[in-house]
């Protein structure tokens, strides 16, 4: 059994070393170009035009929806700071579970970013 380890030491140790050994590719070195390459223009091979674009100003930004004009049934609410849906659904109806009927009725409406001052409409 001795000997059978010792040989498979030998036979291990030696592939090791000779898989460091063995020689590396060369990579082969690329010529440089005879001439200088010259770009030629085929011109247009689709016969589409050239486009040519004009500069437009950016437009001003919109920072809150048109107020939305209570129907028949509906008031209008002015939000106040520290309000949230949840918070105005809880005052006027009874449950916060209802800021989603609040939200439905004002499009454009960002439920995080309730701007103080804004009149929004309650169903």
């Amino acid at each position: 059994m001795k000997r059978l380890t010792t040989a498979l030491m030998i036979v291990c140790m030696g592939t090791a070393i000779g898989c460091s050994r063995k020689a590396k590719p060369e990579l082969a070195a690329v010529p440089p170009p005879a001439e200088p390459v010259e770009v030629q223009d085929y011109g247009n091979a689709y016969g589409a035009q050239p486009v040519q674009f004009e500069p437009v100003a950016p437009a001003a930004p919109q920072p809150f929806a048109a107020p939305v004009a209570p129907a028949s049934g509906q008031s209008s609410y002015t939000i106040q700071k520290n309000d949230s849906l949840w918070k105005i659904a809880e005052r006027h109806y009874g449950s916060g579970q209802r800021w989603v009927d609040i939200a439905n009725a004002n499009p454009g409406l960002e439920p995080t970013k309730m701007p103080v001052g804004k009149t929004i409409v309650l169903p």
